[in-house]
């Protein structure tokens, strides 16, 4: 092989440069994501205003995802037990917000 069919074959796989930012980037917001949710959290407790259920459903839901999505790669079942239970509370964090804002407001559209 010369150097221009190497070269051609080392641009058409994948980065690992590429693939090492995303990971990290991943890992970044990982953090950064139920930080700023306690900071919320935090304003709100200061503030009387103990509504709290939907950032909980956020950090939840970002944790849900990504076990999903380390299960579908990596085919462990300690992933799956962790998404059930993750699932089951999410499912019961949303309710809950849906109740403290009051659900009649989304199944009854007044015309």
């Amino acid at each position: 092989m010369d150097k221009k069919d190497i070269l051609s074959k080392a641009k058409e796989e994948p980065d690992e440069m590429e693939f090492d930012i995303q990971a990290k980037s991943l890992g970044i917001s990982t953090i950064i994501i139920p930080l700023l949710c306690l900071f919320y959290v935090i304003i709100r407790i200061s503030t009387n205003y103990y509504i709290i259920s939907d950032l909980i459903v956020l950090v939840l839901s970002q944790i849900l995802i990504q076990q999903i999505y380390q299960y579908v790669k990596m085919k462990n079942k300690k992933y799956l037990l962790f998404i059930i239970l993750t699932f089951i509370l999410t499912c019961i964090f949303f309710i809950n917000f849906l109740n403290e804002v009051g659900y009649e407001r989304f199944i009854n559209f007044k015309k």
